[in-house]
């Protein structure tokens, strides 16, 4: 078989941000979305064969195609189309694919947002809260949405006139109307806010600086300090210099602040984190973990075995080998609990699991993770990003295979109707209760009242799962690569 590579054209393996020193109260420069690339597409098409071949997790599955590749990818009405029948070769026992996570993106929005902490969009996502309620879930700062005061806990009545926002109603066009309206370059809407009156709102998309801090707090629960914060992406802690971006600092700050009041357990918020760079999952495993884990293994990679001398064929060599703990903070916790939901996925999983052997973990959610223990990196194509599924982690103690989700270890759901760091929320209530009693709630407390009346109403997968998909779910592996 006749496997050389292809022209060598505009190859680039992206492997750190750009953007160093930011703060809150940086300027960002006025980003407009690329154009689309005048692509050729059939070499486009022949071209995703041929790199998704080379790196890819799942290679030994894969057809082979060299002998005639123009022949089998004239089939395919896209590069898209190509990868995505591609993603469905590798399955597990019971005949599902594995790769729910491959993708092309061609407007080169993961580089701006992992990489460079820069988004264009109207800054809020939705979520039901019922089969009739459609609510704010989020609102990112200095997004317009946030500059027209939009916060989480605001019902959406309508959207660009249609007031029938129903489950059912848009479940029709699996959720076309949303994702579209929600995609588009402006939108208006009329929402409810939580004193009961009425709002309307027109606004474009604009460009901001992705702040994943969303809140932070401290709770006195039983002589004990317990610290709260809602992280939404895992931008990239470091440049392409290696230099400390805005990310690394804020994390830094807020662990130093959690040191300085004595913080003894946490609470992390990754409910609709879907993940981001892997350097800021390590990071983030190593200012959260004991310090007991001195410098042993945080998670080992497998790759397909010829990868090393793919990518030696383009000049290029990634680091696969295992990444040990280097915990240099003084934070020392006792446990920490994690709230999540089916939208909590890939860098966000990499930190639990990489934390679970060393220290007391609780998972408090929505029945499961998204499941994605797998990663990809950036391989630029003729100005469209490729990512395939390249490698699969594996925490110290050898587990990595949560495609299925990692299981919660008590159900709560979403409360939408308050605000991250509300105590009274029912997630963050959880938490403070074990905090507080050394075990769960009992199902009939209090506390679980609009969690159980709503648990027959919706099933997370059936609408929000659906919902949060929307959003790619991402580990993206942005380290320093070297030539040979």
């Amino acid at each position: 078989m006749n496997r050389a590579p292809l022209t060598r054209f505009a190859i680039i393996l992206l492997i750190l941000g750009v953007v160093a020193g930011c703060n809150r109260e940086t300027m960002v420069p006025v980003l407009e979305r690329p154009s689309r690339p005048d692509t050729d597409e059939d070499l486009l098409k022949d071209s995703v064969y041929h790199f998704t071949y080379g790196f890819y997790l799942w290679q030994a599955d894969l057809p082979d195609w060299f002998g005639d590749l123009r022949g089998h990818t004239r089939k395919y009405n896209s590069a898209d189309a190509v990868l995505e029948t591609l993603k469905g070769y590798a399955r597990d026992e019971e005949g599902n694919p594995y790769d729910r996570f491959s993708f092309l993106d061609r407007w080169g929005t993961v580089d701006a947002e992992i990489q460079q902490g820069y988004a264009g969009s109207f800054g809020l996502d939705v979520r039901y809260n019922n089969d009739t309620d459609l609510y704010v879930k989020k609102v990112d700062a200095g997004s317009p949405a946030y500059q027209q005061g939009i916060r989480r806990g605001w019902r959406v009545l309508q959207v660009n006139g249609t007031s029938d926002l129903s489950l059912t109603s848009m479940e029709r066009d699996n959720f076309a109307f949303l994702f579209g309206a929600l995609d588009a370059g402006e939108i208006s809407l009329v929402l409810r806010k939580p004193d009961g009156s009425d709002v309307s709102v027109a606004m474009q998309r604009g460009n901001y600086q992705l702040q994943p801090i969303l809140a932070q707090s401290v709770y006195n629960v039983a002589n004990k300090k317990i610290g709260y914060f809602a992280f939404d992406l895992f931008v990239s802690t470091l440049n392409s210099r290696g230099n400390a971006t805005y990310m690394k600092n804020q994390l830094d700050q807020l662990m130093a602040q959690f040191e300085a009041e004595g913080v003894e357990e946490l609470i992390v918020d990754l409910r609709y984190n879907g993940g981001g760079a892997v350097v800021t999952a390590e990071y983030l495993s190593n200012l959260l973990a004991p310090a007991t884990v001195g410098d042993g293994v945080m998670y080992t990679n497998r790759v397909n075995n010829g990868i090393d001398d793919f990518l030696r064929d383009y000049g290029v060599r990634v680091d696969f080998s295992a990444v040990h703990f280097n915990k240099t903070n003084g934070l020392d916790l006792n446990r920490i609990y994690f709230l999540v939901t089916e939208g909590t996925a890939s860098a966000s999983e990499l930190l639990i699991n990489n934390l679970r052997p060393h220290m007391d973990v609780k998972l408090i959610g929505e029945y499961a993770t998204y499941g994605k223990p797998v990663g990809f990196f950036n391989w630029n194509i003729m100005g469209v990003d490729l990512y395939a599924v390249s490698f699969q982690t594996f925490n110290s103690a050898g587990y990595g295979d949560y495609f299925s989700g990692l299981p919660v270890d008590k159900v709560v759901l979403d409360d939408l109707t308050r605000d991250f760091g509300d105590s009274q929320e029912d997630m963050i209530a959880e938490a403070l209760y074990y905090a507080g009693n050394g075990r769960f709630s009992p199902d009939n407390q209090a506390i679980q009242s609009n969690n159980r009346a709503r648990l027959t109403a919706i099933r997370p997968e059936r609408s929000n799962g659906a919902l949060d998909r929307h959003i790619p779910k991402g580990m993206y592996l942005f380290r320093e690569s070297k030539t040979p």
